[in-house]
């Protein structure tokens, strides 16, 4: 009898100390759904600002694993004049040349249009990033559909509620938009 509450007290120890803290790491998601970074560059003064985000849903990448697309806003600004700024989603697929895109803005009727593909095959850039950052900003959610090399069409959803601060953080710090 004492020696099965000692082992009651040893296994309550043992989990206390090593399979709770264990388990609630296996809890903490993997991936950050957001993320703002802005540095200077040393040699030209530039300011760099990229602004990522992931959507809410995932499709099978092309070894079938599901994986999120990613739209990313790069901003490069100095003396209070942006440089460069594009805007483009980051797809889990390769689509060689397969630009056309459709959107879908909250509840609205799609869009079909074509984007600009990136040399790796896995982006799509848009044409418009100012017009698209400021869709981005009166919406609060976007579906967006493409179509990966030699497969059907893939489609994905991005809740944009969040990343609204980032865009506005942008635009405080220099961006312009």
């Amino acid at each position: 009898m004492k020696l099965d509450l000692q082992l009651s007290a040893i296994r309550l120890s043992f989990m206390k100390k090593f399979l709770l803290p264990f388990l609630a790491v296996l809890a903490i998601p993997a991936s950050v759904n957001a993320g703002y970074t802005s540095d200077v560059d040393l040699m030209t003064d530039e300011t760099k600002i990229v602004i990522t985000h992931n959507s809410i849903t995932k499709v099978s990448n092309s070894i079938g694993v599901q994986e999120p697309a990613t739209i990313v806003i790069r901003c490069n600004f100095k003396n209070d004049k942006t440089i460069n700024l594009d805007a483009y989603i980051k797809t889990p697929t390769y689509n060689s040349d397969n630009n056309k895109v459709g959107m879908r803005w909250d509840s609205g009727e799609p869009i079909k249009t074509s984007w600009e593909e990136s040399t790796s095959g896995t982006a799509l850039f848009n044409p418009n990033p100012k017009k698209f950052i400021n869709k981005l900003l009166e919406s609060n959610t976007l579906v967006f559909q493409w179509s990966p090399y030699q497969s059907v069409p893939k489609a994905v959803k991005f809740d944009l509620i969040q990343m609204k601060t980032d865009i506005i953080q942008a635009k405080t710090d220099g961006c312009e938009y």
